[in-house]
């Protein structure tokens, strides 16, 4: 907003008549605060002007619309009829003159307005069309006419203080709002616009992971920002407009990805949060010599917020490019400011309703939980250094025989899962076919060879069969086995099946094809669960979600329909503990929106579910996910956001964390419950279960946590500058901890993937580093569908691509580097060796 305090002769000496101040060009706005639509645009094109009445020192300020040649002739009567708005000109007008986001305007109340609170805007959106010294003499005629009316005088006799008043009055009002609004003082803003101590250059290069921050380094010289005008986005051709409710000054810096760092590009940039419409909110990145940037508040901005650099680093994404940027807020009281206005914006956008109704302490949690620090969650003593990998055992010798449903037989393997011919002269497979990595010589020789480091990892590629389904049917779901060293992987109303190698390999076996229901109909499994020893596997029907199917995977046929409730439909089903699909256990955990249940196939009938071991909530809890701990504790994620832990099933939760506002799309929890990994969109949430200061060691699975005390969880997500290098936003796929059933073991590894990388991250080190970017990856040719460890070690994980199944070692997984993230072409393949052994 710009000010009238300092106009001089130019201005107040002017005599001119107020019926005379007229703005050509500008768009006309009506402001409704907290409606549905809070930004009208009522003219496009209009015209500002100030009109006589027939009452003696009467004004009427007038916006009218203007039309192009021939557009008038295309408007109904009813819409001539509204193409002008007029407003008596009084001091309750409280007109004032206003800089909105780089364009000069004016604003003003609906005096006919009870509330006071709708009103109006006018936006020169032009800078050509109006100069600013008459946009500055339209203040004061208005000023004029309200002295006029106020004391039933001439504005001539008017005395100059009198007019400065009615100005700088409402001025006041104006700048004290927006203060209100981002709490942060007159001073604060002064201060802001000195040259702030920013970090000259922030490092991309992944350090190591326990090390400190690296302090500041001094301040920075002022950067031309044409120098990197060809790496910036083009300026937006609009701003955001609506209501500000933070603004902010600080240094703003670009990734870029040749020098793989942050350059300074503006050092006197302001970013505001607008709220354009009810529980939406943009950003705006400005400054003086260029606007950069406006942008929807949105989970895929990645938004790191760290209080030791006072920053933000967020990603924005446009034609396809992906950039990074981060502002250095030029103190500790605009960094607050920033911190709490963009996590209170998100928190509206994602739920639907106001900051203010969240209590005091679910607001500090989830500012703690958006704010990269360095404070380390504890970590158990036994874990002073990583176990090195063992050796696997040998495979087990009692192995159930898989046989395709449509040929008992043996003849030829359902080669759909393949995207290339098998070689002349292979056979298909049989469960006891030589178990080793060799191939033929002869073949080797047209395999991708520019990866010497990938030796240990082997694929199984799928093609087009013969069936004709296999046309447009993908890879869907991914189940590891648990006792004989299968995997499963789902393609439309097939099953492949796929062995594990003692170095780590994994080769094709058979398929289970064209399954169908108990009547005959095929159908397209949306989820499915290994269950009593591997020797069934229950299957979800999105078109039943009110049954569960059981397949016989020693017949490669459902066998049973379980109707679990005809009035419960089951969103995600569990094993009642981490490892009873180990043993012959029957009875499984279901989950709907708001219920959690056993089910026990052996009730028989229409209703499946425990009655005494059913909870229940009467409001929509939109429940989404589970896992279950080895004594049975279970854990529970809602599209809230909320995480809900249970000691047993039939009881209210011990504990429920609040929502930060992004819908849980999978959770998992080590063997003990000690930790949980609970997957969002853009990032995971690792949470510290265990009671603080408690002498038992107990979770909150056995004992609700202290109101103050509830574990605040660790982020864990990738890098904005690092997504650069990837191209698009993060996806993340349902994240699982490594399983471990050795009781002198605990789980050490997370894994998940986004697009075509797969991801892991090291326990250890992320909890004792403080740091959510302790991350390894890995690239493939195509998108990861699902992606699971090796059962019993973190050695070696599965990864189900559309079209290709394949095992990589983790360590083959690199540090995130220009090199390792740069999206490769499909045709470059992955640099994997082809594992050639008989199928």
């Amino acid at each position: 907003m710009y000010t009238l305090r300092s106009l001089g002769k130019l201005v107040w000496g002017s005599k001119d008549n107020p019926v005379d101040a007229k703005l050509a060009s500008g768009t006309f706005y009506e402001i409704q605060p907290g409606s549905k639509v809070a930004r009208k645009c009522l003219y496009k094109d209009s015209e500002l002007s100030i009109r006589s009445t027939d009452a003696e020192h009467q004004y009427q300020l007038v916006v009218q619309q203007v039309f192009d040649d021939g557009e008038e002739e295309l408007e109904g009567p009813e819409e001539l009829e509204d193409d002008e708005r007029a407003f008596l000109i009084g001091i309750e007008l409280k007109f004032a003159a206003t800089r909105v986001e780089g364009f000069d305007g004016f604003k003003w109340l609906d005096p006919a307005d009870p509330s006071g609170t709708i009103g109006y805007e006018f936006i020169v959106e032009d800078p050509n069309a109006t100069s600013k010294t008459s946009q500055q003499k339209f203040t004061l005629a208005i000023a004029r006419c309200a002295w006029e009316r106020k004391n039933g005088r001439p504005f001539t006799q008017a005395p100059e203080a009198d007019i400065k008043a009615i100005v700088t009055q409402v001025e006041d009002e104006e700048l004290e709002k927006i203060l209100n609004n981002v709490k942060i003082s007159d001073e604060d803003i002064l201060n802001a616009t000195a040259e702030p101590e920013t970090l000259s250059k922030v490092s991309a290069a992944t350090a190591d992971e326990s090390a400190a921050p690296a302090a500041k380094s001094p301040k920075q010289k002022h950067v031309d920002p044409s120098r990197f005008a060809d790496k910036l986005p083009q300026p937006p051709t609009k701003l955001a407009l609506g209501d500000m409710t933070v603004l902010v000054m600080g240094s703003l810096y670009l990734f870029d990805g040749a020098l793989e760092s942050f350059v300074e590009v503006e050092p006197k940039a302001a970013l505001s949060v607008i709220e354009t419409a009810k529980y939406t909110y943009h950003i705006n990145v400005i400054s003086d010599e260029r606007n950069y940037l406006t942008q929807l508040v949105h989970p895929s901005m990645n938004a790191i917020f760290n209080h030791d650099y006072q920053s933000m680093i967020w990603n924005f994404f446009e034609n396809d490019k992906a950039y990074s940027f981060s502002l250095v807020a030029s103190d500790e009281k605009h960094y607050e400011a920033l911190h709490q206005g963009m996590t209170k914006a998100a928190y509206e956008t994602l739920n639907r309703e106001p900051w203010s109704k969240v209590s005091v302490s679910s607001q500090d949690y989830m500012l703690d939980a958006q704010e990269e620090d360095v404070e380390m969650m504890s970590v158990p003593d036994t874990w002073s250094t990583d176990l090195s990998d063992g050796e696997d055992g040998g495979e087990d010798k009692d192995e159930p025989v898989y046989v395709s449903s449509s040929d008992e037989g043996d003849s030829e393997v359902d080669q759909s899962f393949r995207r290339v011919p098998l070689p002349a002269g292979v056979k298909t497979g049989k469960p006891d076919a030589e178990d080793d990595d060799s191939y033929d010589e002869e073949d080797s020789s047209d395999e991708d060879e520019d990866d010497d480091d990938n030796d240990d990892e082997s694929e199984y590629q799928d093609d087009e069969g013969e069936d004709q389904d296999s046309d447009h049917f993908q890879n869907s779901i991914l189940e590891v086995g648990y006792k004989h060293n299968r995997t499963f992987v789902v393609r439309g109303h097939r099953i492949g099946v796929f062995r594990h190698s003692n170095n780590g390999g994994i080769k094709f076996d058979t398929t289970i094809s064209n399954f169908d229901d108990t009547h005959g109909k095929k159908f397209t499994p949306s989820s499915a669960m290994l269950h009593q020893q591997d020797s069934s596997m229950v299957l979800m029907n999105q078109d039943k979600p009110n049954d569960l199917y059981r397949m016989d995977l020693e017949y490669g046929k459902v066998v049973d329909e379980w109707k679990v409730n005809e009035d419960i439909p089951t969103v995600s089903v569990a094993p009642v503990n981490k490892y009873s699909q180990m043993t012959g256990e029957q009875t499984l955990v279901g989950l709907s929106h708001n219920m959690l249940y056993r089910i026990d196939p052996r009730i028989g009938g229409d209703n499946l579910i425990v009655q005494n071991e059913l909870q229940s909530y009467a409001t929509k809890s939109h429940f989404t996910s589970l896992a279950t701990t080895k004594d049975g504790g279970i854990v529970v994620g809602s599209a809230k956001g909320e995480i809900r832990m249970y000691d047993r099933l039939g009881v209210r939760s011990k504990t429920t964390l609040p929502a930060l506002g992004e819908p849980i799309i999978g959770i998992d929890v080590t063997s003990d419950g000690r930790y949980i990994v609970a997957t969002c969109k853009a990032y995971l949430l690792l949470i510290d279960a265990k009671l603080p200061d408690d002498p038992k060691g107990r979770t909150g699975f056995t004992k609700p946590f202290p109101q103050a005390k509830k574990p605040a969880p660790r982020r864990l997500q990738l890098k904005p500058e690092h997504v650069v290098y990837m191209g698009a936003p993060i996806e993340f796929t349902p994240a699982k901890f490594n399983q471990s059933p050795d009781s002198k073991a605990s789980e050490r590894t997370i894994v998940t993937s986004t697009g075509p990388f797969v991801i892991t991250w090291n326990l250890r080190r992320a909890l004792g580093s403080g740091r959510g970017d302790a991350y390894h990856i890995k690239q493939y040719s195509d998108h990861v569908v699902s992606d699971n460890f090796r059962f019993g070690e973190d050695r070696s994980i599965v990864v189900a691509l559309p079209n290709d199944v394949k095992s990589v070692m983790r360590s083959q997984l690199a540090k995130p580097t220009r090199k390792s993230l740069m999206i490769k072409s499909p045709l470059l393949g992955d640099g994997d060796i082809v594992a050639k052994a008989p199928f």
